[in-house]
């Protein structure tokens, strides 16, 4: 048995992930994730200041000295396909590159689609099932056999755009239901019955999960997360009305705290969109992917060494 990581620049943070491997079984045993400070102002046509590449510099550090406590043998790197927009993003990966001897392999949107449907191929069994990636400022939609559609809305663009401080008011959860059925309007989807069954993967997707757990007083069996619409539409409208909603995000989702409700809502009207009763919450996503990619021998990719 061995032991492998790889660590994730996204838009929003920078995450790492460790499995244990023996032969083509692949298991993660520590998935952690640091949020970037300045994530809110990322897209504002800026080149990012000294302190904020620090910030990313030390993260990376701190992964990697995690690595070595983990008792680590080699480490990879990606750069999700979102970074592209950001301005100097490949001179800072250079400085990544240049201070750790971590080469990062710059993902495209077709090697990202096919990571997660990679790492999530255990529920092609699932019939006319949809995968649904929630990203910061993208969902993702793919049926297990073809690549779907690509709305151009996340959790973080609709926090930025419609939320005036953390979590959104009533008025503003109804301009939000607005402004996320008229990007699902435009984005050409398949039509109500097309999908019977989703897979809601991502970061948010487990975010989502916590808090219908916590308010439902479910307890995790290491069996498979299953959410019922019903249940989802009910906990949102405890998020946007109630007063002690806040005492569960901070509870159950510090660090997603602006754009978590947004994420529910957004989980909610795609659901409904598609008619889907039956919902599985996955962990397993494009850094798992890659990661099991790399290790079946089905991609190659330089890593480094781990001295422990």
């Amino acid at each position: 048995m061995k032991k492998v990581a790889l660590i994730d620049y996204s838009s929003s943070s920078v995450s790492l992930l460790i499995a244990k491997t023996e032969g083509s079984v692949m298991e993660s045993i520590l998935h952690t994730r640091t949020p970037l400070s300045f994530a809110s102002s990322i897209y504002q046509d800026r080149e990012l200041t000294e302190i904020e590449i620090l910030e990313i510099l030390d993260i990376t550090d701190s992964f990697i000295i995690t690595c070595k406590e983990n008792g680590v043998s080699k480490l990879y790197a990606i750069a999700s396909a979102n970074l592209s927009n950001i301005k100097g993003i490949d001179s800072i990966l250079d400085m990544v590159t240049k201070k750790t001897g971590l080469e990062i392999a710059k993902l495209d949107m077709a090697t990202e689609a096919e990571a997660r449907l990679f790492a999530n191929e255990r529920y092609h069994i699932l019939p006319h099932s949809a995968l649904i990636d929630f990203g910061s400022t993208t969902t993702k939609i793919y049926s297990f056999s073809d690549y779907i559609s690509n709305v151009p809305l996340g959790p973080l663009t609709i926090s930025q755009d419609y939320v005036s401080e953390v979590i959104p008011t009533q008025a503003e959860a109804k301009s939000i239901k607005t402004a996320i059925k008229e990007a699902l309007d435009e984005a050409n989807l398949p039509e109500e019955g097309f999908f019977e069954n989703a897979v809601l993967a991502g970061v948010y997707a487990w975010a989502i999960y916590q808090l219908y757990s916590e308010y439902y007083k479910l307890e995790y069996n290491h069996g498979e997360m299953i959410i019922q619409y019903k249940k989802l539409k009910k906990l949102a409208k405890y998020l946007i009305k109630s007063e002690e909603r806040s005492m569960l995000i901070l509870k159950k989702a510090p660090e997603l705290m602006k754009q978590v409700v947004p994420a529910v809502l957004l989980a909610k009207e795609l659901l409904k969109r598609f008619n889907i009763n039956n919902i599985v919450i996955s962990d397993l996503g494009v850094k798992e992917g890659i990661l099991k990619s790399i290790v079946l021998g089905k991609r190659e990719q330089k890593g480094i060494e781990i001295e422990g």
